[in-house]
């Protein structure tokens, strides 16, 4: 009838949400898995620009692991309707996506990051042409890390920074590890790092390649010069020196303080009577 909308067609099915910044990739790709079509967001004018751009930003990254895998399409859509009239041309105006991929079996789990990766994995297993790597912009949640080894220290400092254990260390050497999928790329790591060597690198790495641990960095480690047990490692130590060498409490003989463990340490303050103040 003239004047009136067509209403909402049959194929779409209206779901009421707290708030559209409330959804996102974990639910987005879910609904892909199960069988949905298109998943769209309807945005009213009373939505902050601040959660636009986030759902912009994270729909995008949605549409890059998808077209990353090889489904063909528009898979996500953001809305914006101020008026009856205007949604119901843009909900009558869709084609369908030629999706095949079978709808998924898995229950969805209370932890978003783990609901994430169920879909993911089946949105994979099924893809019409899976990546090894799919490149995604800046901001997104998944990636790798680049270590400028040449800088790199082993300090750790970056594995105490890191939220979701991607980054590791080992008691029984000095080697950094990582798992690529549990790194949220928050850029704590890079940030803490003392020597800046640390590279975010946006992508996702499907499969099981990316839950394995892998080596970002190892060496040696430095050997006490007073009981020649392992501790630290060369790169650290002599970038402690560089950075010490005109302090007055590490000019002499103290300076090879730096070069004994912690043990040795006290032993050598105690047998020089020195102040124990140097010690910190």
């Amino acid at each position: 009838m003239i004047g009136r909308a067509a209403g909402v067609p049959v194929s779409v099915l209206p779901l009421a949400a707290f708030h559209p910044a409330s959804t996102g990739l974990d639910l987005w790709l879910t609904a892909i898995a199960y069988g949905a079509n298109r998943v769209a967001v309807l945005l009213t004018d009373d939505i902050a620009p601040e959660y636009r751009t986030a759902l912009a930003t994270q729909m995008e990254t949605a549409r890059q692991i998808l077209a990353g895998m090889g489904y063909a399409g528009t898979h996500f859509t953001l809305i914006e309707a101020g008026d009856a009239g205007t949604l119901d041309a843009t909900l009558n105006g869709w084609q369908p996506n030629a999706l095949t991929l079978p709808p998924a079996s898995f229950n969805p789990s209370t932890l978003k990051r783990e609901t994430l990766e169920f879909a993911l994995d089946h949105l994979w297993r099924h893809a019409p042409q899976p990546a090894e790597a799919i490149p995604l912009a800046a901001g997104a949640p998944f990636g790798a890390l680049e270590i400028d080894r040449t800088s790199c220290t082993l300090c750790m400092a970056c594995v105490g920074a890191c939220p979701a254990q991607a980054l590791r260390d080992n008691a029984e050497r000095p080697v950094l590890g990582f798992i690529e999928r549990s790194c949220v790329q928050c850029g704590l790591c890079a940030a803490t790092c003392p020597e800046d060597a640390i590279t975010l690198v946006p992508r996702l790495v499907p499969g099981e390649v990316a839950r394995q641990q892998q080596t970002l960095n190892e060496t040696r480690p430095f050997h006490c010069i007073r009981c020649a047990k392992p501790f630290g490692t060369a790169q650290m130590i002599e970038a402690m020196l560089g950075k010490l060498a005109g302090h007055a409490a590490f000019s002499g003989k103290a300076a090879d303080r730096l070069k004994m463990c912690p043990d040795c340490r006290v032993v050598d303050m105690i047998e020089r009577n020195d102040d124990p103040s140097i010690l910190h």
